[in-house]
């Protein structure tokens, strides 16, 4: 008789995990000369801060980073102005979700069951070590296939009718989702696979299609913004100095 042994999974940083950060996007609602996540912030690109960020808190894990072919060139001459080694880089799509299954398939080459990876919008800099590893620790639970940080909502809303009416509804039971959304990476790999060519918000709302299934949450951070517009990067200057 063969004796088998159960090995029981503990996520430590960068063991088993992968992080894709999606920076393919154009930025055309920014009104810049060049994408968002290509602007200083300071005195260093955007995206270096979000790379950095995931070094510091997953010193182990692969780093995919996903730009548009005019992104790569922009973003090679910044790397080679600034000495910053760049992460493995990964061609975009036409959408994100297209970004997004590019770098999973390359990733599910290589994956096990166990196998996670975490997808992060390259326009959030100011993540924390403590909300990546939040997101990680969760995984210890070998239960767990998808994990996504949360904040509470902190104005009224309301849902709106086609008429111009509205009727209110209770905050209380919603929350906004932030990345980085995490995902055992051959679950997201079936799920982009499947739904392949269909419009999904996130890739939450891709595992949830595929799966049927909730997601665990973790808690997000109110500094993790997102740079949409210009006043959300000098909002995002002056909490770098705090």
């Amino acid at each position: 008789m063969v004796k088998v042994t159960e090995t029981k999974y503990n996520p430590c940083p960068g063991d088993n995990i992968s992080v894709i950060i999606v920076a393919a996007g154009t930025g055309s609602r920014f009104g810049a000369d060049r994408p968002k996540q290509f602007l200083l912030l300071d005195g260093k690109p955007v995206l270096q801060h979000t790379v950095e960020r995931f070094r510091t808190a997953l010193p182990a894990a692969r780093i995919l980073l996903v730009l548009s072919d005019s992104g790569r060139e922009i973003w090679r001459e910044l790397c080679d102005r600034t000495g910053f080694q760049s992460p493995e880089t990964v061609a975009g799509g036409a959408t994100r979700s297209e970004s997004v299954h590019n770098a999973i398939r390359l990733l599910a080459h290589d994956a096990d069951s166990y196998s996670t990876v975490l997808i992060h919008d390259g326009a959030r800099p100011l993540v924390t070590p403590d909300t990546i590893l939040r997101v990680v620790a969760a995984f210890a639970d070998s239960n767990v296939e998808a994990v996504v940080p949360v904040v509470p909502l902190t104005e009224a809303i309301a849902c709106f009718s086609s008429d111009g009416t509205c009727s209110p509804t209770d905050r209380g039971t919603y929350r906004t989702v932030q990345t980085p959304q995490a995902f055992r990476t051959l679950i997201l790999d079936a799920a982009y696979n499947a739904l392949s060519g269909q419009s999904m918000p996130d890739d939450a709302a891709i595992y949830s299609s595929f799966t049927g299934k909730a997601l665990r949450t973790v808690d997000g951070d109110i500094r993790n913004i997102k740079i949409t517009n210009p006043s959300d990067l000098a909002i995002a200057e002056l909490l770098l100095k705090k």
